[in-house]
């Protein structure tokens, strides 16, 4: 059984940084998110327990003390282990300089396993920024005070550096791009092709070769995470969410929703409903029973 606590943010007059959720979770033996396509940033990090990470064809061990990067627009896949499951928090976040910062922390899809030396205080900023309810102008700038904090507090943390990567094959990078602007819409791999005037087979070679999945899968998965996202944090009607997430029939939506997470779009809300409630109003600190 897992237990999770969500807290999503409504700003986005931050360019830079933008804090978008903050959120922490007990997690029973050999639980599992993905693989699944994020469009934003988010850093876990862990306060007990061990598990792995998935990310670009590896797989990692992570344990208490440590954390990892879910960097945008990769295919991942995290699970606990199955003797001594993992807990951890995390922070999401976007912005035009996010992917800078982090590379300036030693922190990329290459290098996405980080030691934490700082986790007391690290636990205390996304504590904190579950306390605030308001859409002020003030709570804004503590929230993003707060952002620019735990990622200073990462830097002390983590002193590794950023190796040279192979560059993402710019017609991939565009394929990605042209995703994220259109998975809502009636997209298929021909008329992606189309849009990117490529050939359909070069295309889905080289985006395979690339990210290890193919073009196919790899908008379904963009679109049933947005999904599970959007069910977790808002009270949209299913038929909204199926639309936002390129689905035109709900009932399609919902049979492939079932095959990815093993609920319906309504069961999977009201299971992420009843397990923010368990920890509505429990403590949660690194030294956790």
């Amino acid at each position: 059984m897992e237990k999770t606590f969500v807290k999503t943010y409504a700003f986005d007059t931050q360019k830079d940084l933008r804090l978008l959720y903050t959120g922490k979770a007990i997690c029973g033996a050999l639980h599992s998110f993905g693989p699944a396509v994020r469009p934003n940033h988010i850093v876990h990090i862990v306060t007990s327990g061990n598990g792995s990470y998935h990310v670009d064809g590896q797989v990692y061990p992570v344990k208490e003390g440590q954390g990892f990067l879910i960097p945008p627009d990769k295919r991942t896949f995290y699970q606990a282990d199955r003797e001594s499951p993992w807990s951890y928090y995390w922070m999401a976040f976007s912005g035009e300089m996010a992917t800078f910062y982090l590379e300036g922390l030693g922190l990329d899809a290459k290098h996405p396993i980080f030691k934490i030396d700082q986790m007391e205080q690290l636990v205390a900023i996304i504590e904190t920024t579950f306390s605030f309810e308001d859409t002020s102008v003030q709570s804004e700038l503590m929230l993003s005070s707060l952002l620019y904090k735990f990622l200073s507090l990462l830097q002390q943390s983590n002193t590794s550096t950023v190796a040279v990567n192979k560059s993402v094959n710019p017609h991939v990078q565009y394929a990605i791009d042209y995703i994220k602007s259109n998975y809502a819409t009636d997209l298929t791999v021909k008329n992606l092709a189309e849009a990117l005037s490529l050939n359909r087979s070069y295309l889905s070679t080289i985006f395979k070769s690339e990210m290890q999945t193919t073009l196919q899968q790899y908008i379904t998965e963009y679109r049933l995470t947005r999904a599970a996202e959007l069910l977790g944090i808002s009270q949209l009607r299913i038929e909204d969410v199926s639309e936002y997430s390129g689905y035109k029939d709900p009932l399609v939506f919902a049979k492939a929703f079932k095959r990815k997470f093993g609920k319906t779009p309504s069961q999977y809300r009201k299971s992420e409903q009843e397990r923010q409630k368990l920890f509505e109003h429990s403590s949660f600190l690194v030294d956790h029973e």
